[in-house]
C-alpha cells in the first residue's frame, strides 16, 4: 500500500510541475509581447511626432529639407542601415541633385566615410511631389561608438547650387530592455 501511494503522489507532482511550467512559459510570452508592444508603440509615437514636426518645418522651411536639419538630432542604431531622407517642395518641374560633400564624427579616429553606401541622389521633381527621397544610405557597424555625426550636403536645381545643409545625427544604442526582450 505504501508503494502505491508513493507512485500516485509522484505522478500528481509531475502533472502539477508540467502545468506550472506551462503557465510560467505562457506568462513570460504574454509579458514579453506586452512589453515589446509598449516599447514599439512609444517608438512609433515618437516617430510620428517627429514626422509631424518635420512636415511643419517643411511647410515653413525652404525648398529642400532633409532629416537632421530641423534642429534636433536623429538617432541611428549601430548594426542597422541608416537612411537620410530629403523632401523637395519644387516650385517648378526641375532636375534636382542632393549630394553628400562631407561626413564627420565628433570623436577623432572614427572613419565614418567607410559607412557610406550611397552618397548622391538625382531625379526630376514636379510641384506637389511630396515623396521623401532617400539621398544617403549609411551602413552603421555594430561596433560604432555612441557619438554625433555631421553630414554636409549640397542641393542643386538644374545644375545650379541652391543650398548647403549640415545635418545632425547621433549614434545611439537601443535600450537594454528593448534589445534583450524584443
Amino acid at each position: 500500500m505504501q508503494k502505491r501511494g508513493a507512485i500516485e503522489l509522484s505522478i500528481g507532482t509531475i502533472v502539477v510541475i508540467v502545468l506550472a511550467m506551462s503557465m510560467l512559459i505562457l506568462g513570460i510570452v504574454l509579458v514579453r509581447s506586452i512589453l515589446c508592444g509598449a516599447i514599439n508603440l512609444t517608438g512609433d509615437v515618437n516617430t510620428n511626432v517627429k514626422k509631424e514636426l518635420q512636415n511643419l518645418f517643411q511647410s515653413t522651411g525652404g525648398e529642400v529639407v532633409c532629416i537632421g536639419s530641423g534642429g534636433s538630432e536623429v538617432s541611428f542604431v549601430p548594426g542597422r542601415r541608416a537612411q537620410i531622407h530629403c523632401s523637395i517642395n519644387a516650385p517648378d518641374t526641375a532636375e534636382y541633385t542632393i549630394k553628400m560633400i562631407d561626413i564627420q564624427a565628433s570623436k577623432s579616429g572614427t572613419k565614418v566615410e567607410d559607412w557610406v553606401q550611397t552618397s548622391e541622389w538625382k531625379g526630376r521633381v514636379a510641384p506637389g511631389d511630396s515623396i521623401p527621397k532617400t539621398a544617403i544610405r549609411l551602413d552603421v557597424p555594430t561596433t560604432a561608438p555612441e557619438e554625433n555625426i555631421i553630414v554636409s550636403v549640397e542641393i542643386e536645381r538644374n545644375g545650379e547650387l541652391i543650398s548647403t545643409q549640415d545635418l545632425d545625427f547621433r549614434i545611439q544604442r537601443e535600450g537594454i530592455i528593448k534589445g534583450a526582450v524584443c
